[in-house]
């Protein structure tokens, strides 16, 4: 199984970047990118606890342990399993290594990125702004595939980490609000 999902991936990436790589592109996913890095999360969080209106302070707090707990996730993950990256294994790949650690499984920006996102979809359900967010974190997961600095499972999985934790939280929320 995982000989399986490791040629899917190799497959993958290899033809994006082979078949749809253009300079118009690389610079809108290297912009794309940042919106799933650690200082435009803990701006976003510090952006709405700073805030007077208690519900968005709340709604920081809720996100800022989402993505803490899906942040310590990852980061035990990457260093259990180790995973190199792909520009590291796959030769013939072009790279543009933009956001990265030594570890490539899971996605840290891509969590990042869901778990703010779920976080926020959740929050203003229903609103067209829940579309806006939950695409923009889509937009991160295929620009990490597509800078070639991440296979596909990885940012599978951090997108499922990422709203994992968000859904939780929420959840504990609710029940909290209710008790």
């Amino acid at each position: 199984m995982i000989g399986k999902i490791k040629a899917w991936d190799e497959r993958v990436i290899l033809y994006i970047n082979q078949n749809l790589k253009y300079k118009g592109l690389d610079y809108f996913f290297i912009a794309v990118t940042y919106l799933g890095s650690d200082v435009f999360a803990i701006g976003f969080i510090l952006a709405f606890a700073i805030l007077p209106v208690s519900t968005v302070q709340s709604f920081a707090l809720y996100a800022a342990l989402a993505l803490i707990l899906s942040g310590l996730t990852v980061g035990i993950m990457k260093n259990s399993i180790r995973r190199k990256r792909p520009f590291e294994t796959l030769i013939e790949l072009k790279s543009l290594r933009i956001g990265v650690d030594q570890f490539s499984f899971p996605s840290g920006h891509t969590t990042a990125a869901f778990s703010l996102a779920v976080t926020s979809a959740l929050v203003t359900q229903g609103n067209i702004a829940s579309s806006v967010y939950l695409i923009l974190a889509l937009l991160v997961a295929v620009s990490r595939v597509y800078l070639g600095v991440h296979y596909p499972s990885d940012v599978i999985v951090g997108g499922i980490i990422g709203s994992s934790y968000a859904v939780l939280i929420h959840i504990i929320r609710e029940v909290i609000t209710v008790v």
